[in-house]
């Protein structure tokens, strides 16, 4: 009965450490996350699974091309996914289907279609991100509902892992 008893204690220590792990991963470092909705078609779809990386912010700051993942202002307990197409400093419009940052047409092979309607001219002040879903014309964004303030953000997206056949790096302006 007394290794039973051991084993049953080393087993619960060896369980506590590994939850207490985990609990430091998901609350500091990464999280899973599942897409909800259209929003950013092609590159992301409703249900697929994704990792965000919750650090990387705390030693940079976002960047045009990124994709975030962050706390919704309107409804602040509902987590939103869109990608950064201005940060402080930048002048944001849309204008003849075209996104256009610091007055130059911005390249976007993530968006697939054309985006009516306007938007802006938008200078984007500091402490604050401007974000768009890749699907402009079904996405509900920085165009409706403002700026994002740089404290909601909760990480970058970096890799879709479910389901199986769609697994791989969430691609950014840069890749």
């Amino acid at each position: 009965m007394g290794k039973f008893v051991q084993g049953l204690r080393d087993w619960f220590k060896d369980f506590v450490k590994a939850l207490v792990f985990f609990l430091f991963l998901q609350t500091y470092v990464v999280q899973g996350f599942v897409i909800e909705g259209a929003c950013m078609e092609p590159a992301l779809h409703s249900h697929e699974k994704i990792i965000v990386n919750k650090l990387i912010y705390e030693v940079q700051e976002p960047s045009v091309g990124e994709v975030v993942v962050f706390s919704y202002p309107l409804e602040p307990e509902k987590d939103f996914i869109k990608r950064v197409v201005g940060v402080p400093g930048d002048l944001i419009e849309i204008k003849d289907g075209y996104l256009f940052r610091n007055g130059k047409r911005m390249q976007e092979p993530f968006v697939q279609e054309y985006v009516f309607g306007s938007y802006g001219p938008v200078k984007v002040p500091a402490g604050k991100l401007c974000v768009m879903g890749d699907n402009r014309n079904n996405s509900h964004d920085s165009r409706s509902w403002g700026l994002l303030d740089r404290s909601m953000v909760k990480g970058r997206a970096e890799l879709k892992f479910w389901p199986f056949d769609s697994v791989g790096r969430i691609l950014t302006k840069a890749d």
